[in-house]
């Protein structure tokens, strides 16, 4: 039996344990997954301090909100493709060493190839700069697109974030594209959107990574504007499946199958 979790802060909406014993029940892997709701980043930098002893018997994690940057100070290995983003949100255990990938990506551009989407020169804005906004640039980059991304403060952002604009300059623009890489919207707080209906108007499709609930306020919004939208769980179920194939040696786990599973039981 191997140990695996989740952590992050204020993870009560998540589902991510009903998703890999999903996994495990589909490809008969022995595993526990719990949540680790860990308060702070000392907290968290003590937590992962402590999976490098002898007696730890958790074999990998996923990251979540706010900690996939912070990770990367104590990780042992960093994988390229968190050299790149900048950001991770799985990390394996290997003989006490902390290795870290990032498997977000995949489930953003397989998200993007289900959506049909045509993204090469187009304008596209991103709302957060966090973890998640990393992931999401990345995938935007790598396919050619006009990145922008939004911020509350962007005076106190760090430069690697070009085209960067607020909220406020967000109501003059339009594009093709805009997601939303903010918890702005999860469950318990589904009355809010991180952006005004006027804002949505101005974009032919909507992608909210968040995935709890099904149909956040942004997106509710979008489909009553005759938006294209699409809520974060094919990417969730893309991801964690990426991460099982890390943790376990693995190469092509049916991802579909676990995503058609998932929307039955949410």
């Amino acid at each position: 039996m191997k140990n695996f979790g989740l952590i992050g802060k204020n993870i009560s909406y998540t589902i991510s344990p009903l998703l890999h014993k999903e996994i495990s029940k589909i490809y008969n892997l022995p595993l526990n997954y719990t949540t680790f709701d860990i308060k702070g980043t000392e907290d968290f930098y003590i937590f992962l301090k402590s999976l490098k002893s002898p007696s730890n018997d958790i074999s990998g994690l996923n990251i979540t909100i706010p900690y996939k940057k912070e990770v990367l100070k104590i990780a042992d290995f960093i994988s390229k493709e968190v050299e790149e983003i900048g950001a991770a949100n799985c990390i394996k255990i290997s003989n006490g060493k902390l290795e870290i990938y990032n498997t977000d990506y995949y489930g953003i551009l397989k998200t993007f190839e289900k959506m049909k989407l045509t993204i090469s020169k187009k304008d596209i804005y991103i709302l957060g700069t966090g973890g998640a906004a990393l992931a999401v640039a990345k995938v935007l980059k790598d396919l050619d697109a006009n990145i922008f991304f939004v911020t509350r403060n962007k005076n106190s952002k760090e430069t690697l974030f070009k085209n960067l604009i607020d909220y406020k300059e967000l109501q003059l623009k339009k594009g093709y594209l805009l997601i939303n890489a903010t918890p702005v919207g999860t469950t318990p707080a589904t009355t809010l959107s991180p952006v005004s209906k006027d804002i949505i108007k101005n974009f032919d499709i909507l992608f909210d990574l968040i995935y709890n609930p099904k149909e956040t306020l942004f997106l509710k919004w979008g489909k009553e504007l005759g938006k294209q939208v699409e809520n974060g769980l094919y990417m969730l179920v893309v991801q964690a499946i990426r991460a099982q194939e890390i943790w376990w040696d693995l190469k092509n786990l049916d991802y579909e199958r676990l995503y058609i599973i998932i929307s039955d039981k949410i």
